[in-house]
């Protein structure tokens, strides 16, 4: 019984070793007793001025057969070259052709031998222990080996100026850019530059040199173009970005030429001195309180999942200081950048209260998504207020500088930035007590657009407010772009904020105001309040949907959105009209209200 067992266990084992074969041969069993053959080799370089320029002493190549065991590593000597570096000839003993019948060619040749790692049965195959290197294989044809470029090359100069010694090379649309070993097939009638291929690469390192040179595997193609991120002493310094398609082809080269004047400064997001603004989660809008270095992933609102594609950069679409002052431009953003998936911006030294909205753009300025930058000029705090909300509530309206006062007349200041219903885009406020226009922006001018948008028109012209008189902003009507059920993508408030879902048990919710306990108002000073403690409410009118104009009764009016919506035209909202009614009910999605975010 045990000599049946054992039988089985042999067979079994003859079975995986048989089921291991090279697909393209079966495995012969080595012979001993095979006498090895001396031969007077050629190696010639690719005569395409690409790659390596001329053979040197000390070079080093491998010619093997069919095992790795019998390879040769061939060292050329001075002697050996030819007077252009070309070509190099010599003896070579110890070798073992590899004789098949579906090819004439018998031996194979890698360069350069140190990033050789050839399988132990390594038939035709050569295989390499990188890309990123000037590799060159070859089979022999007679006694004279022609060698091929494994890698196509990209290549460029830049002045000793630029104090950098490193790069890190990358697709920007995140294809592939090598490999961790890479195994070729060549034979007199088969060439396959990428036969095998190891692990892929998502970028590649070297250092810097006159001509800095970028070894790409045959047929990698980088449909968004590239970018070269150029250190010192291991910290990127510098980049530059090429936004063509590019298509490397073996034994062909890319040539940037001086790239000097095209390398811009780099922002790095890791550094140590730029701080997290979606610390706390990501959204449409972020508060700054101290001046300084920040960052944010470049994603879709609150989702962290939905990263931006297309993005070459970054730019700050307008800024405000929320009244009808001169803004001057980087005043409350002093720059801004796109780096990693991040949006980095930085800060004057002092800060200067205000708004602004800056956005991420592809190559052409197209604006793929934007986010608000808030910088009060006083601290905000969160109070239930009597649970005025149902959820605790920010002491201001989303955007306003500083918390409105019932001492005099209302200040700009306290105005927060209005909002058409589901539309994440902030627009400015009225730029003075009981003014009708709008306030002052550096930037592009935030203005009507002459009808509806549909939501990819809203996204890529966060500056134009899509209107239909007594109706939708939006071409085809969405009740979820906001929702009582979460916050969403679409959402303005920031981390940790949401849009009010509306409850009409709450007593800001609940029937006529006017009719409740515990509110006042004063339309000469621009004021409503409610809630123990007391919430203030300015009265700052609102944007009209009639051709989406100017502000309207920025005195004794306003509108604040909840996240309903209950039609294709109309969202709910808290309507206060002083002398009329203050209740929650339906207006017209393209009006431009208010927004007071709540905890949540």
């Amino acid at each position: 019984m045990k000599y049946l067992y054992r039988i089985a266990i042999l067979f079994a084992v003859m079975f995986a070793v048989a089921c291991k074969k090279d697909k393209d041969d079966p495995i012969p069993e080595p012979d001993p007793e095979e006498e090895t053959v001396t031969l007077t080799l050629s190696f010639v370089l690719p005569d395409n001025g690409v790659g390596k320029a001329s053979w040197e002493a000390g070079d080093k190549i491998i010619v093997h057969g069919e095992y790795a065991k019998d390879q040769v590593t061939v060292t050329l000597s001075a002697a050996d070259i030819s007077g252009d570096g070309k070509s190099a000839t010599l003896t070579v003993d110890g070798l073992k052709p590899y004789k098949r019948t579906d090819c004439t060619s018998n031996l194979y040749a890698a360069y350069p031998a140190e990033a050789v790692e050839n399988l132990p049965h390594c038939f035709f195959y050569s295989k390499f222990n990188g890309t990123n290197q000037d590799l060159l294989a070859a089979c022999n044809e007679g006694n004279t080996f022609k060698f091929k470029d494994v890698c196509s090359t990209l290549e460029f100069t830049i002045d000793e100026s630029v104090d950098v010694d490193g790069y890190e090379f990358y697709a920007n649309k995140k294809e592939v850019v090598g490999y961790e070993f890479l195994q070729v097939k060549i034979t007199d009638n088969v060439t396959n530059l990428v036969q095998y291929k190891g692990s892929p690469l998502m970028n590649l390192t070297g250092e810097i040199g006159s001509t800095t040179k970028i070894r790409v595997p045959d047929g990698t193609s980088l449909a968004g173009g590239f970018t070269i991120k150029f250190k010192k002493d291991g910290k990127p310094v510098k980049i530059y970005k090429d936004t063509d398609a590019a298509k490397f082809i073996s034994g062909e080269v890319i040539d940037l030429g001086d790239i000097t004047d095209e390398i811009k400064v780099y922002d790095d997001p890791f550094s140590d001195d730029i701080l997290d603004l979606d610390a706390d989660g990501n959204a449409n809008c972020y508060i700054i309180t101290n001046p300084g270095k920040y960052k944010f992933k470049a994603v879709k609102g609150n989702d962290i999942t939905a990263y931006l594609q297309d993005v070459d950069g970054a730019k700050i679409v307008w800024e405000t200081w929320n009244n009808g002052e001169e803004v001057e431009a980087n005043s409350v953003v002093k720059s801004i950048s796109f780096a990693e998936d991040y949006m980095i911006l930085h800060t004057p030294e002092t800060l200067r209260p205000g708004n602004a909205l800056i956005a991420a753009v592809d190559d052409k300025e197209n604006i793929v998504w934007s986010w608000h930058i808030w910088v009060p000029e006083t601290p905000i705090s969160t109070n239930s207020y009597g649970d005025i909300f149902g959820a605790a509530c920010m002491s201001r309206d989303l955007g306003a500088l500083v918390d409105a006062s019932i001492d005099g007349e209302m200040t700009p200041a306290a105005y927060g930035l209005s909002y058409q219903w589901g539309n994440k885009n902030p627009y400015p406020s009225p730029k003075a007590f009981k003014s009708g226009s709008q306030a002052t922006v550096a930037g592009t001018k935030p203005e009507a657009a002459p009808a509806r948008l549909t939501l990819e028109e809203a996204t890529a012209n966060p500056h134009l407010l899509g209107h239909e008189d007594n109706g939708d902003w939006l071409k085809e009507p969405d009740n979820t772009l906001w929702a009582n059920e979460g916050k969403t993508i679409y959402d303005p408030c920031p981390p940790g904020y949401r849009v009010p879902k509306r409850d009409g048990s709450k007593p800001f919710m609940s029937g006529d105001l006017f009719s409740a306990d515990g509110w006042s108002a004063d339309k000469n000073q621009g004021w409503f309040t409610i809630g123990n403690p007391a919430a203030n409410f300015p009265l700052g009118g609102y944007r009209d949907d009639y051709s989406v104009g100017g502000f309207t009764h920025v005195y004794d009016r306003a509108l604040y959105w909840t996240s309903y919506a209950s039609s294709a035209k109309v969202g709910y909202g808290i309507d206060i009209r002083i002398g009329s009614s203050a209740k929650l009910k339906e207006s017209n999605k393209s009006r431009a209200g208010y927004v007071r975010c709540v905890v949540e």
